[in-house]
């Protein structure tokens, strides 16, 4: 039975992280040949695409009535993306972080980082029209950022110039590789609910604090590759850029898409101390943007530190 449930979640990782790659790629591509900016790749495509395994997770829980799974996954997986991603990006090497973030973007997934534990606070669900709410300022997000990337420096163009895995292909291929990608988010969560699920039974904890840790870790694993590289290809503004578009696509996509077809019941647990160190991670690295506009080694480590007194916390 063991054996059963964890080759279901490592088969799922494996299928989502090939379906994100896939999707990241021929989105990036997609956007290339319609004439989009690298840094409207970079902050919404990108992001997006590398929140699309949280997407996937969190419709399927919701679906099957594990809502505890569905928010968890996402509360994790921004705590993660910080403390986890971020730091790693920050230690492989220090990270310059472009005024646009910290004038703007940053901001943004604080707002709505805020906005979700009010909602949450209000009812103890997330209902349709809230999760409209978010959708409506996704797309208003997604709008201002394109229009603000156009009047940006040419250097953000040659940021994906020379990376050979993004070679100019046909349209219908790029297109191919989107719907693959797709495909195996879909076929990748199912897998990763299934196991995780298995698993908190066997093991008598709550979906919650399998969504926190295990499926978190797992749907941030684009995130991690993508920033990671990034950094070590000293391209700062996409390591930084995806993170914090990713937290915001978290909410405002994760959060907004699936609680318009299935409003999220947040529990206690998750409302009244995951979500308040979400948005304390979240002002943490505000202000850790913010300290000459850099993320040094130093921060990178106290940002891991963090997370393992959170993580022997929730475990303990």
């Amino acid at each position: 039975m063991w054996v059963n449930y964890i080759g279901l979640l490592i088969g799922g990782l494996v299928i989502l992280g090939c379906g994100g790659e896939c999707l990241v790629r021929g989105s990036a591509q997609l956007a290339r040949q319609m004439g989009v900016s690298a840094l409207v790749v970079g902050l919404t495509i990108i992001a997006f695409g590398t929140s699309a395994p949280e997407i996937a997770v969190s419709m399927q829980s919701a679906a099957q009535g594990q809502d505890d799974l569905a928010v968890a996954n996402v509360v994790g997986s921004c705590i993660m993306n910080i403390l986890i991603v971020l730091a790693l990006a920050a230690l492989a090497r220090p990270l310059r972080v472009s005024r646009n973030v910290v004038t703007t973007d940053a901001p943004v997934m604080l707002f709505f980082t805020a906005f979700f534990i009010l909602f949450a606070i209000d009812n103890g669900t997330i209902d349709r029209w809230q999760g409209g709410f978010f959708v409506v300022a996704l797309v208003l997000y997604t709008f201002f950022t394109y229009f603000g990337a156009r009047r940006q420096p040419k250097v953000v163009e040659d940021e994906y110039e020379h990376d050979p895995r993004l070679r100019p292909r046909p349209w219908f291929v790029n297109l191919l590789a989107v719907v693959i990608g797709i495909a195996g988010l879909v076929q990748g969560a199912d897998l990763i609910v299934a196991g995780a699920v298995g698993i908190a039974e066997l093991l008598g904890v709550s979906t919650r604090i399998i969504g926190l840790t295990i499926v978190a870790l797992g749907t941030s694993l684009p995130e991690l590759a993508t920033c990671v590289v990034a950094a070590r290809r000293n391209q700062p503004d996409i390591a930084v850029g995806n993170i914090v578009g990713s937290n915001i696509f978290n909410i405002l996509a994760v959060i907004g898409v699936t609680s318009v077809f299935f409003p999220l019941e947040v529990s206690k647990e998750t409302l009244y101390f995951d979500a308040p160190v979400m948005l304390f991670v979240v002002v943490l690295s505000f202000w850790v943007l913010r300290t000459g506009h850099r993320i040094s080694r130093r921060e990178g480590a106290l940002l891991l530190g963090i997370y393992a007194v959170y993580l022997g916390w929730i475990l303990w």
